[in-house]
């Protein structure tokens, strides 16, 4: 095996369990999903999402997104290197760029760092004035102990509280609704975890003021080479990899012949008179 610059990733790192100790390795879960049918797109959400500069990913997104290859994801995987946050292949070295994100997601790559604190103190009161409810704390017997819970609302919460707008809401409902579905999305999508269960509290945190003009597409790569750090130690049997997916998947069909589906017909899309969708 070629040894590289750290030591620690290289006796954890899949590829040693499986070149030096034979272990034969299941490939990962893919943690990272489309937004789900639950939700319903409103037309109404279009102008609070396109100030975001999210409008074309979420349109991507939001219908449907063809069914990942685990197997083919692995692979990569175990070829990622760490301190170069590249795939060492037999022909050289090939990652993920900036570009890719930007041709592939459409997500924006100019504008403000997404830079905040992460800090979760009283993140419920927060959350409740910003979209006005919270999931509820943990109940706990008398002696018991409180269960340490994540800072922010797993997905089936969301769906069962705002999945459709209502017919009369105001422009303040319809900015709160569009709000939660983008939260929904990026949580499922670009910024997806280990668990595949929650969105963050700090992704909603991020949509506070809907023109920020963040660069979407720096914190998307820098989340992806982040989860590929992690999943290529991962071995157990339960392991997996979130991250945007999607961006790796193309990634890879566009460059690889190896797991690249078979082209389909398309339609023309309806861009309702609007060149951004």
């Amino acid at each position: 095996m070629v040894w590289l610059r750290n030591d620690v990733y290289d006796v954890e790192h899949r590829a040693y369990f499986m070149s030096e100790k034979k272990m034969e390795l299941t490939p990962l879960k893919i943690r990272s999903h489309g937004a789900s049918s639950v939700m319903h797109y409103d037309e109404r959400y279009t102008p609070y999402i396109e100030m975001t500069g999210l409008l074309p990913f979420v349109q991507l997104v939001s219908r449907s997104t063809p069914n990942l290859n685990a197997a083919a994801v692995t692979a990569l995987i175990d070829r990622w290197r760490p301190e170069t946050h590249s795939f060492h292949l037999r022909t050289g070295e090939m990652t993920v760029t900036l570009q890719d994100v930007s041709m592939i997601t459409a997500l924006p790559i100019e504008g403000k760092p997404l830079c905040m604190s992460t800090d979760s103190e009283g993140w419920r009161h927060q959350m409740e004035a910003l979209i006005g409810m919270s999931p509820q704390e943990p109940e706990v017997e008398d002696g018991g102990k409180k269960d340490r819970v994540p800072a922010g609302a797993t997905f089936t919460w969301i769906a069962a509280n705002f999945a459709h707008c209502p017919e009369d809401a105001d422009d303040e409902v319809i900015q709160r609704y569009a709000r939660v579905y983008m939260w929904y999305v990026i949580s499922r999508t670009i910024f997806a975890d280990g668990t595949g269960k929650n969105a963050p509290w700090m992704w909603l945190k991020a949509l506070t003021v809907l023109d920020n003009k963040f660069s979407w597409g720096s914190a998307a790569l820098a989340y992806l080479y982040r989860q590929l750090d992690d999943a290529c130690r991962r071995t157990t049997k339960d392991g997996g990899v979130g991250g945007c997916m999607l961006l790796l998947s193309v990634w890879s069909w566009e460059r690889l012949p190896v797991g690249r589906p078979k082209s389909s017909k398309w339609n023309t899309w309806n861009d309702h008179g609007n060149p951004v969708r």
